[in-house]
């Protein structure tokens, strides 16, 4: 197949849909209309320095679920810089009218991806526009779902899902016959809100329908714009031989759907039978695939040992594409790109499978002498026991493969009554491992009109000894209450998450009662939504103190949202910070899947998550995919399937050190507060406020602040960056736990602080700890009023807030956010560049505080107090993020695969120095430091030894002869390598380790006591 041949496109005649059969009848009615389809891979690029053929991965489109989906696997791309570059293909124009001319291409929010279209008939531009300009409007993913018409730019609180639609309302008039469609490359301006990127068109659209529809747009049925349109144009022709001894006909299945949100299987007879021992005729299948995504179809025959199948690209089968035999019954993989690909391959389910058991058992690196972990806990769903065995997973597997004793997981029981159903439907309670109460649960509101709820609260306040100078109101009279007095509205809450808890603790004690002791119990947290990767600290933290369920469970998906890869450190963190109380273990999910999840980053998560402290590993869904709806690894992601098997087994080998193993205690500690979360995540101001949600037509009209803790996050990897331990605690933790004395230097980001720490915050910084203070300076107490003692303690005597920002995905608004101000350094006579603060600007009147920067109007922006033996700072901005940004590519989000993938590495150095005061006013000494400050190391001590975890967030894929140096009491046998399957080079001195080791994406080194 040549690649660059001009391709005529078939008319569709929508009456005659069967991309979806089984949706057909939701249908107000069958319109028939002409619909002209040219796809973005099937264009023929007229020079070099322009459009070209991109594979799904390379694009902006690198999943294959959500709002982003590409057709056939494949785009047309040019560089933002082209202009005038030409791309070509004709098509049939079947009756003489109107038409309106759609562009169907990807685009990000915030930026312009600018493309003309062009349509040229006898010799005469007939119809040109210029595409993808700033505020053109669009129609966008889920347009359907939401009744949206066609608006400027998207918004969604995860983040992006950016397919978009565009169409001008003028029409095209076209003659019966062929005409020539032509994509111009137009130059884009990069400055302002044009911000002009690489234009990505998946398919140009003739409809003589003028109206802003498509199929799936109403009923709803299609994520996707005008996908069903391009997707029945799909020529894809079968043909099957008939091995019975009679005529039969070919029975075809696709046991689920991937494309959201359609996930219904649909079963169809084949249109042509054979007769016996002979081929049928060719018929075209295309427009029943959805070539979205590889699809699996299960072939039948009655009576039939086996499927003889051929596909081709024309009806006369010039052009094989696929020539296999099926066992009758099983399925065949057809790759989304065989309608343009001269590579891609159609095999059955069974060839992937051995294919991939072959390359476990003697390509790929199988540590620990091919012996899987008999600690650690991997979950994953894969129907193919042998496939899953030799990948490594060692639960969930029938018992002709090892697997662990304890390895059942049940989901979801998520009432008392479902718990019991659990405990009727499994037999074998004595192996069941986990018991899952719900998937991205919260966790509920009791009912305030209740007497009895009512009677509680009055009981719980005494209880606690809430008076009424506390409250605001007399105890005994108050009712619990959402809204009104806010000291009140903050009690009830509390209340309410302790009611909550309870009820969990008492359907954890059923679990127990009913399955045994040994089960766990936990609810998938999902971190997608808005503060990404934040979660609520009652849910994420004190419902694990109060015993409510006894394990952690998160999942990842981070290559899916906005947010920077080493996000994950912050999540592990957060989950410690959950299971300390009692010691409970975490279970994470590491997404595998592919489309989307690149392999490195799939490597980083899997060691990540074991050394920092996970017991289980849950890989979710693996394949295969016919038998999963959106989330697999596709058959073809054969890296992503080594990368999960070769992690397996190294884990294997590092798990020894691993069991009863601490994480090595830090000298660093963030505040997670819970006053600033809590009042955040209610703090709503209008949309127009804020520079990036004001744009977005969809966005709400009032938004949720969350850049306060977002800057505790950011702050958290600039800490990480600088080699130090950190440790997230609580406000609960300081006045319950007494932990300050744990720690030498204190981060504190958020407008909101609980005032029961700050006369023990006083007490810790004049017996010499270090107090830093930002993002707000805790310049509010818990029910919104004033702080003054805050205040007072870091030497202020009052402050003057402004913002200019409310809502900032790491990836999505923040590398756009313009400075709210400048910050110049003023003490110790040492200049430096002038730092950009981002979203907040706090003018600080110093009360005894010494200024050390000020804003651009000679203001106090950065003090410091010194009170006793200690320190405290108030940085009177979003420190964090301000230091993040500083090292941002102004560059869309992309939602996974590697067009955008990076690790911010190049920080400002004042902006560095900026997050830097604290740690650095005091000497502290790292417990593990690496060479490349990008290089994170957790330490897991045991009795055996200690397990280093070297995970590499930085840009280089390889870094040669990195230097580890950690405290030891006493030297190690050796330090050995997991990934490299060797001894690396190992110094010691003086109670020091010094190791050198190369390093691709992250290794386990293990470091056995002698």
């Amino acid at each position: 197949m040549n690649p660059l041949k001009v391709l005529t496109v078939n008319t569709v005649l929508l009456g005659l849909f069967i991309a979806a059969p089984f949706a057909m009848a939701q249908l107000d009615e069958v319109v028939h209309l002409n619909v002209i389809v040219a796809e973005g891979e099937k264009f023929s690029p007229q020079d070099e320095a322009g459009w070209k053929r991109l594979r799904q991965d390379d694009s902006w489109a690198s999943h294959s679920y959500g709002g982003m989906w590409v057709t056939h696997g494949a785009l047309l791309g040019a560089p933002a810089t082209s202009a005038g570059s030409v791309a070509t293909q004709m098509v049939n124009v079947p009756t003489t009218g109107q038409y309106r001319v759609w562009s169907k291409y990807q685009s990000m929010p915030y930026f312009s991806y600018p493309h003309k279209v062009e349509v040229v008939q006898n010799g005469k531009v007939v119809f040109s526009h210029t595409y993808g300009e700033p505020g053109a409007p669009r129609l966008y993913s889920f347009a359907g779902a939401y009744q949206m018409k066609p608006i400027g730019e998207l918004w969604w609180p995860w983040g992006v899902d950016h397919d978009a639609a565009e169409a001008p309302a003028d029409l095209a008039h076209l003659e019966v016959g062929p005409a020539e469609i032509r994509l111009v490359t137009v130059r884009g301006k990069k400055d302002g809100e044009s911000r002009a990127q690489d234009p990505m068109v998946d398919f140009i659209l003739l409809t003589d329908n003028p109206t802003d529809d498509y199929r799936g747009y109403r009923p709803y049925e299609a994520a996707s714009p005008f996908t069903y349109e391009a997707l029945s144009a799909t020529k894809l022709y079968l043909r099957f031989k008939n091995t019975t001894g009679e005529a039969a006909a070919l029975t075809i299945h696709k046991p689920i759907g991937h494309y959201q949100p359609v996930y219904t299987d649909w079963k169809k007879q084949f249109s042509e039978t054979a007769d016996a021992g002979q081929w049928s005729h060719w018929a075209n299948i295309g427009p029943d695939l959805n070539l979205l995504h590889d699809e699996g179809l299960r072939l039948s025959v009655e009576g039939a040992a086996s499927v003889p199948v051929q596909l081709a690209l024309d009806a006369e089968g010039y052009q094989i594409v696929g020539d296999v035999e099926v066992v009758n019954g099983e399925a065949v993989i057809i790759p989304m790109e065989i309608t343009w690909d001269p590579e891609a391959v159609i095999k059955t389910t069974a060839e992937h499978a051995r294919e991939v058991v072959d390359a476990c058992r003697n390509q790929w690196r199988t540590a620990n002498g091919g012996q899987k972990p008999r600690h650690l806990a991997y979950f994953g769903g894969m129907t193919i026991d042998e496939v899953k065995d030799a990948l490594g997973y060692n639960t969930e597997l029938s018992d002709e493969y090892e697997h662990l004793p304890l390895d059942g997981k049940y989901c979801h029981a998520s009432t008392a009554d479902q718990v019991r159903q659990a405990a009727d439907i499994i037999k074998d309670k004595a192996s069941q491992r986990v018991i899952s109460f719900g998937d991205e649960i919260g966790l509920g509101q009791v009912d305030y009109d209740s007497p009895e709820i009512q009677a509680k609260f009055t009981q719980w306040l005494q209880q606690k000894g809430i008076t009424a100078k506390d409250l605001g109101e007399n105890p005994v009279e108050a009712r619990p209450a959402t809204s009104g007095n806010p000291r009140l509205v903050w009690y009830s809450t509390l209340f309410n998450q302790e009611e909550r808890f309870a009820e969990f603790r008492r359907r954890t004690k059923l679990t127990k009662q009913l399955f045994g002791n040994q089960v766990l119990t936990g609810a998938n947290y999902s971190p997608h939504h808005l503060a990404l990767c934040y979660g609520p600290v009652y849910q994420w933290v004190d419902i694990f103190k109060h015993h409510g369920m006894t394990m952690f469970w998160g999942e990842d998906y981070i290559f899916s949202i906005p947010e920077v890869p080493q996000i994950l450190s912050w999540m592990l963190a957060t989950a410690r910070c959950g299971v300390k109380y009692h010691d409970l273990p975490i279970h994470m999910y590491v997404m595998p899947h592919g489309p989307g999840q690149e392999p490195e980053v799939l490597r980083r998560n899997m060691v990540f998550c074991v050394g920092a402290g996970a017991a289980h590993i849950d890989s979710f869904l693996v394949g295969p995919m016919e038998q999963t709806t959106e989330n697999y690894v596709a058959w073809g992601r054969r890296e992503n399937l080594r990368v999960l098997h070769e992690s397996i087994f190294d884990s294997a080998e590092a798990e020894t050190l691993h069991v009863g193993a601490k994480i090595r205690p830090a000298r660093v500690a963030i505040v997670l507060s819970k006053a600033t979360d809590y009042n955040e995540s209610r703090h709503k101001v209008p949309k127009a406020l804020d520079p990036f949600v004001s744009r977005c037509d969809n966005g709400p009209e009032q938004i949720k602040q969350i850049i306060c803790r977002k800057d505790q996050q950011m702050l958290y990897l600039a800490l990480r960056h600088a080699q130090c331990g950190v440790e997230l605690v609580t406000e609960d933790d300081i006045v319950d736990l007494d932990v300050l004395d744990r720690f030498d230097v204190v981060y504190f980001a958020g407008e909101w602080i609980d005032h029961r720490i700050v006369p023990l915050l006083d007490v810790w910084v004049q017996q010499g700890g270090v107090l830093y203070a930002t993002a707000g300076i805790g310049h509010l107490n818990e029910f919104t009023e004033p702080a003054p003692e805050m205040l007072a303690l870091l030497g202020l005597k009052s402050v003057e807030t402004q913002k200019d920002l409310y809502i900032v995905r790491t990836l999505l608004e923040l590398p756009l956010a313009k400075p709210i101000d400048q910050i110049r350094w003023e003490a110790d006579g040492v200049a430096g560049q002038a730092i950009d603060a981002v979203g907040m600007r706090q003018r600080l009147v110093p009360d005894g505080a010494r200024v050390l920067g000020t804003w651009s109007d000679g203001t106090a922006a950065v003090t410091v107090r010194r009170h006793g033996h200690g320190k405290a700072f108030a940085v009177g901005t979003l420190a964090g993020n301000s230091y993040m940004k500083s090292a941002l590519r102004e560059q869309p989000f992309a939602r996974g695969g590697h067009k955008t993938l990076y690790h911010p590495t190049d920080f400002d150095p004042e902006a560095t120095r900026l997050v830097r005061l604290g740690i650095d006013a005091v000497h502290l000494e790292r417990e593990v430091e690496c060479s490349n400050s990008f290089v994170e190391a957790n330490l897991l001590d045991s009795e055996q030894g200690t397990l280093l975890t070297l995970v590499n967030w930085s840009n280089d894929p390889q870094l040669k002869d990195l230097t580890v140096t950690l405290k030891l009491p006493q030297k190690p046998s050796h330090a050995r390598s997991v990934e490299q399957q060797k001894n690396v080079q190992l110094d010691y001195a003086d109670g020091v380790a010094t190791v050198t080791t190369d390093l691709s994406a992250a290794d386990y080194i293990l470091l056995p006591k002698e």
